[in-house]
């Protein structure tokens, strides 16, 4: 279960040792999956209004912070944005190998002009929100999907097209997703490369959520390598990252996605050129997006932890 806690301190930030449990507000999946859709329109525009204030230097970003243990990782990240949403705040999740469809990011990039067809690779938690969130922020003609499990697939195919009216294709084959695809999601926990890069078409975008590790990424190095224009989070926190799979001058000439947002960076320049998206997270976008949803969609009260 997946829970936004917020305390309800109006436009003030406040810290204190001190706080009355009562006025703790608890949001958890069960409040948004009844308006699911509105609840993903609210999160791309507070996404979109958090990478604005970073392109404007108002969001505070820091690089997260990595506790290593011997199964897997801590990971702590902390934000602020104080002047439009006023949102102060922390997300903490682990990285166990087996756990890591659960870690949502909902931060992607979709830049082929021209797209027809989604693909995805991947039919978990994460898959089947960036799919629907990639039908929100753009049209497309067809959804095609792949994961090794027929089942998987077929389930993931009938909740798709279940909220969107947009063709969904189950294949047997990540061939058939990557030769076809406009845009590419990659949204799996493999920590081995799950497509062949060059089965891409020209000017097709691919945005990778799945790990990024020198020794476990599911996306191949030579598509991130490859393409003519790389998209992630601010160099700092990828040189934070610990083990980050791209080397060190590629690292150095990714673009931040912030700089895209704002116009701050022409993005691409030709109708043939390859896009990826690295995503990384960007520490303060969940404060703000836990602000917007709560005054959206309000939340209950102090939760016992029963």
């Amino acid at each position: 279960m997946r829970r936004l806690t917020a305390f309800p301190l109006g436009r003030r930030l406040e810290c204190g040792m001190g706080f009355d449990k009562t006025r703790l507000r608890i949001l958890d999946d069960r409040d948004l999956e009844g308006a699911l859709i509105r609840a993903l329109e609210v999160t791309l525009a507070a996404v979109h209004e958090a990478l604005f204030a970073h392109a404007g230097g108002r969001l505070l970003a820091p690089p997260r912070f990595v506790l290593e243990a011997e199964h897997g990782r801590l990971v702590f990240t902390a934000g602020a944005e104080t002047r439009s949403s006023h949102a102060l705040g922390f997300r903490d999740y682990e990285t166990c190998p087996d756990r890591i469809p659960d870690h949502a990011q909902l931060v992607a990039v979709w830049d082929a002009r021209d797209g027809r067809l989604l693909g995805v690779l991947g039919t978990g938690f994460q898959a089947r929100h960036h799919a629907l969130a990639a039908l929100l922020a753009r049209p497309f003609e067809q959804v095609r999907v792949y994961s090794r499990s027929p089942e998987n697939r077929a389930a993931f195919a009938r909740w798709l097209a279940s909220h969107t009216q947009t063709p969904v294709e189950a294949v047997d084959s990540a061939k058939e997703v990557v030769r076809a695809a406009d845009v590419l999601l990659e949204v799996t926990s493999s920590r081995t490369p799950v497509f062949d890069p060059a089965l891409l078409k020209p000017g097709a975008h691919v945005s990778a959520v799945g790990p990024k590790l020198k020794d476990a990424r599911a996306l191949p190095l030579e598509a991130a390598l490859g393409s003519d224009l790389r998209v992630s989070a601010p160099p700092a926190r990828l040189e934070a990252y610990g083990g980050y799979f791209l080397p060190p001058e590629a690292r150095r000439r990714v673009v931040p996605l912030s700089a895209l947002v704002a116009k701050q960076h022409p993005g691409r320049r030709r109708a043939d050129a390859g896009t990826v998206f690295l995503s990384a997270g960007l520490a303060g976008t969940e404060p703000v997006v836990a602000r917007r949803l709560f005054e959206t969609f309000g939340g209950g009260g102090y939760d016992s932890g029963a």
